[in-house]
């Protein structure tokens, strides 16, 4: 019975962080060095590795709410596209928010259709606002940072703050799901930290310096945030604080004088504290009354 428990913990391990990590990490270096396409494809790689193993019911054309996550990547994508390619912002950012709430839509429709047509699109509509202002606070910092790096070629750190952020967030969201909820969404956190840690490793290390690289990222982290509501009932004040933390790091980026590895660091040392004490109280908040065992 041990020996079993003990396979069983081992597989979850490998589907939930070493799978999605080394798949992102060739996906990442694939895309980028011989496909000429953007390395960032890496970790959206990773992610449906991860997700293609913990939900093994997977399908696509979607038919579960976890399916619709294919999708979300494809409007990930899409959405770094329009805001490469499109110089006029009010376009691009009308575009976006219908990207945004369409990948919403999808991922908590099959549930929340039950309380009909509104309560779906107002979730959407409230979900693709949080991530369009995550985006407007994206493009007024990166200007500045790719700046100092152009300035500083040994500067390769501070353009994958974002994306370290998202990381510290998943990770310290993961076990108040887990415990709170749905150990799936929670596996799925994991997955998720797992891929865009393999691709920050292969960016930071090919000094690879891309745009918007945060924004399809963010639409994964906020579905999974946004479900554990929805789907597992993780309260809805533990949500907010959870999705709260992921804009740490954008603002402290705001509020710097200047940037450099060492503000880097601290940026990255007060996403950790605020995201610990969110995860801590949040545990608390979601601690089964009974024993887990």
């Amino acid at each position: 019975m041990y020996e079993n428990a003990s396979n069983a913990t081992i597989l979850m391990l490998l589907h939930t962080a070493v799978y999605p990590f080394l798949a992102a990490l060739i996906v990442s270096v694939v895309a980028g060095r011989w496909l000429h396409a953007s390395p960032y494809l890496g970790y959206l790689g990773g992610f449906i590795v991860g997700l293609s193993l913990i939900h093994s019911g997977l399908s696509f054309p979607p038919s579960q709410a976890i399916d619709y996550y294919n999708i979300t990547a494809l409007a990930g994508i899409a959405s770094v596209l329009c805001l490469t390619m499109m110089k006029q912002s009010t376009l691009r950012n009308i575009i976006n928010s219908v990207l945004f709430a369409l990948s919403f839509y999808l991922l908590l429709n099959p549930v929340l259709q039950h309380s009909g047509l509104i309560a779906s699109l107002s979730w959407a509509v409230g979900s693709a606002i949080v991530v369009l202002l995550y985006q407007v606070l994206s493009e007024k910092i990166q200007g500045s940072i790719q700046q100092q790096v152009r300035s500083k070629h040994n500067l390769n750190l501070p353009p994958l703050l974002l994306l370290i952020g998202l990381i510290i967030v998943a990770g310290s969201a993961a076990p108040v799901i887990s415990i709170g909820g749905s150990l799936l969404i929670g596996q799925l956190l994991g997955a998720f930290g797992a891929a865009v840690f393999g691709y920050v490793i292969i960016s930071y290390l090919t000094k690879t310096l891309q745009n918007h690289t945060s924004i399809p990222a963010l639409l994964i982290l906020g579905g999974l945030i946004t479900q554990s509501h929805v789907l597992a009932d993780i309260p809805l004040g533990v949500m907010l604080m959870l999705a709260a933390s992921s804009f740490v790091t954008p603002i402290s980026i705001l509020l710097s004088p200047k940037m450099n590895s060492k503000q880097s660091i601290v940026i990255i040392a007060i996403q950790i504290i605020i995201s610990g004490l969110i995860s801590g109280l949040s545990l608390w908040l979601v601690w089964p009354a009974s024993s887990l065992y």
